[in-house]
């Protein structure tokens, strides 16, 4: 009786383990309250309703996919060497439109807003690695919030931002502007509506999306650079029959200007000293 207690229990947690590892960690963050379309927020936050219609549950707001193929936008690909991949972040601020305005304290109006993102810059074969986004503000509650979007190599490669492919895309005056590299510092950019100055008022017409492309080269395809000493010359000098005889001769030289030089001392000291000589024999 006793075994058998013992081995329901065992049963019971690895059933319980095996759940635990079956259900995926959340790539979104933090928890936090969330809303609808029907029912948005009454006050700044960003990405926190569950049935957008443009997007689905804005909390999964990084996505990506493989450009220029036509397909749907993911949170999960395998991606291969020698091809570009789009990211795409979305931003939404979630306030009512109505907290927009003096007579509500601007509550809806979101401050400081910042845009940061980052992605691996090299992955072995079979590797799985996070591209994240994360929007940031002064006044929101929460002060953050992030997602993540997962890749896995196909093959062993290293990833590159396309230079000038990071850009806003929103129905205000920034719309289609470059976005500094700073998007992918710790900071962030600021996004905006018709300035990327920080300030996005809430409501879905004041949403919009980032985009940025990453570019993937194969590790085998690349030229090894080979570190090079300052100190060691790159090439030996040439010792040949000539070269040697030159030194030789150089050598023969040095020598006899020693010789001459000593002897030429010997022959003053001598002189010197029976100069010496006569001048004590006429006192």
């Amino acid at each position: 009786m006793k075994h058998t207690k013992i081995k329901i229990l065992s049963l019971s947690l690895a059933a319980l383990v095996s759940l635990s590892l079956a259900t995926p960690t959340l790539a979104w963050g933090p928890e936090r309250p969330t809303y609808t379309n029907q029912n948005p927020a009454d006050h700044a936050v960003f990405n926190s309703i569950v049935d957008n219609a443009a997007v689905g549950d804005e909390r999964d707001f990084v996505r990506i996919v493989e450009k220029d193929t036509g397909n749907e936008y993911v949170s999960e690909l395998e991606i291969e060497a020698g091809k570009q991949y789009e990211v795409y972040i979305y931003y939404h601020n979630d306030a009512s439109e109505t907290f927009d305005d003096a007579a509500h304290g601007y509550v809806g109006v979101a401050r400081d807003v910042r845009l940061a993102s980052a992605f691996p810059h090299e992955l072995k074969a079979g590797e799985r690695q996070a591209v994240t986004g994360k929007i940031t503000a002064s006044n929101t509650d929460p002060l953050a919030v992030w997602d993540e979007a997962y890749i896995t190599a196909k093959e062993a490669m290293t990833l590159h931002y396309v230079t000038g492919s990071a850009k806003i895309y929103n129905g205000w005056g920034v719309n289609g502007s470059v976005l500094s590299t700073s998007l992918f510092s710790t900071e962030g950019t600021f996004l905006g509506l018709n300035e990327l100055n920080g300030i996005i008022l809430g409501c879905a017409q004041y949403s919009g999306q980032v985009v940025y492309t990453i570019e993937t080269r194969s590790v085998a395809n690349e030229t090894p650079t080979t570190p090079t000493n300052p100190d060691v010359p790159s090439e030996l000098p040439e010792t040949g029959p000539a070269e040697i005889v030159l030194a030789v001769v150089v050598v023969l030289a040095v020598v006899a200007g020693i010789v001459y030089y000593v002897r030429s001392n010997k022959a003053v000291r001598k002189t010197t000293k029976s100069a010496k000589g006569k001048k004590k024999s006429k006192k």
